[in-house]
């Protein structure tokens, strides 16, 4: 058994979600054929965390579940499908609706796994060779799809590093504070946001 372990932070849509992204990695597959991340469970990554020590990891996920009762569960948008361009392969996938609510919602929890922004997806056609991209993007280029879902848990997935046969699984689920009311929550934070900074005494007083 491995001493190291990789982590997967992820975010799991409702099952709905989940069986209509199985319907169109099965699409797709009937299209180009088989592909590596036709499998994958619909998901929203926010982090990985590869090769690490569990001694490392683990005791930090208490904390992690103390910090995350801040949070409302997140009520998200499928809105459009769009693509990553990796040069050589391409990754379509299904696109939130990212408006001022959802984005001020991903900056919280990014602050507490010190994350840059990005952006939140699910994955349809993971790095796709060209070739396959050209048959299979006009397929979904123009199409609609929009609904709206919640997700009120954060997933933390485990496997062992060394083991490529292996796949993750379930470790530790961790829920937001379903107390908070998403719309109560973002938009306060957004006219938090909005205030003007008072402009700072240029006469200050020099310590160093």
């Amino acid at each position: 058994m491995s001493d190291y372990q990789d982590y997967l932070i992820i975010l799991s849509p409702p099952e709905s979600i989940c069986k209509s992204i199985k319907k169109l990695k099965d699409f797709s597959a009937g299209v180009v054929g088989d592909y590596d991340s036709r499998y994958s469970t619909a998901h929203i990554t926010i982090q990985l965390w590869p090769g690490k020590r569990p001694v490392w990891i683990e005791p930090l996920l208490p904390k992690l579940e103390r910090e995350l009762q801040s949070l409302p569960p997140l009520v998200a948008e499928i809105n459009r499908f769009d693509f990553f361009n990796h040069k050589d392969t391409h990754t379509i996938y299904a696109g939130l609706n990212l408006n001022a609510q959802t984005n001020i919602w991903f900056k919280h929890l990014r602050k507490f796994f010190n994350k840059a922004k990005f952006e939140p997806h699910i994955t349809i056609a993971r790095s796709i060779p060209h070739a396959d991209f050209i048959k299979l993007w006009p397929h979904f280029k123009g199409k609609q799809w929009n609904e709206q879902f919640k997700i009120d848990k954060l997933t933390v997935l485990k496997r062992e590093t060394i083991s490529y046969s292996s796949k993750y699984k379930v470790f530790k689920e961790i829920r937001f504070n379903r107390r908070l009311d998403f719309d109560t929550f973002t938009n306060s934070k957004l006219k938090a946001q909005s205030f003007p900074l008072i402009k700072a005494d240029s006469r200050q007083i020099s310590l160093s």
